[in-house]
């Protein structure tokens, strides 16, 4: 009798995990990505607010559990300044906006940032400057190869 309450609990259990992972995903799937136009004014106000930073557009980003991995696999970039926001990162979901604190005197390695969101299994699109006062998007290396 207890082995089959024990098997009831332990399969009761998978069940909650399961049901739990599949909202989960449905919930990241099935958010839309910010307009374009929200994005762009999003990134203007960021990079004339905040300096040494760089700022990206990474598709998929659209929950807080999304940061988790990609805040291991930046954070540790030579050029990241892990002491400002969190580990060096702060995420905007809502625009799915993701800007990198950067050491004083450091560039961002683009190349680098491409492969560290791709390897925490996020789409870096673009990353954002600011040239003349207006914004110029600079498309990644593996988002052009989606295309």
């Amino acid at each position: 009798m207890n082995l089959i309450k024990k098997s009831v609990e332990s399969w009761v259990a998978v069940m909650i995990v399961a049901t739990l992972g599949a909202a989960a995903v449905s919930a990241a799937d099935g958010d839309p990505d910010a307009k374009q136009e929200v994005r762009d004014a999003a990134a203007i106000k960021l990079l004339k607010e905040r300096k040494d930073v760089t700022l990206m557009y990474v598709k998929g980003l659209v929950c807080p559990s999304c940061a988790i991995g990609i805040r291991v696999k930046v954070g540790k970039l030579p050029f990241v300044d892990s002491t400002r926001y969190k580990r060096g990162l702060d995420m905007d979901t809502k625009t799915q906006l993701l800007t990198v604190a950067l050491l004083p005197g450091f560039q961002a390695d683009v190349a680098s940032l491409d492969k560290a969101v791709n390897d925490a299994g996020y789409d870096p699109v673009e990353w954002y400057s600011l040239e003349a006062g207006k914004l110029k998007t600079h498309p990644f290396a593996s988002a052009k190869k989606l295309k």
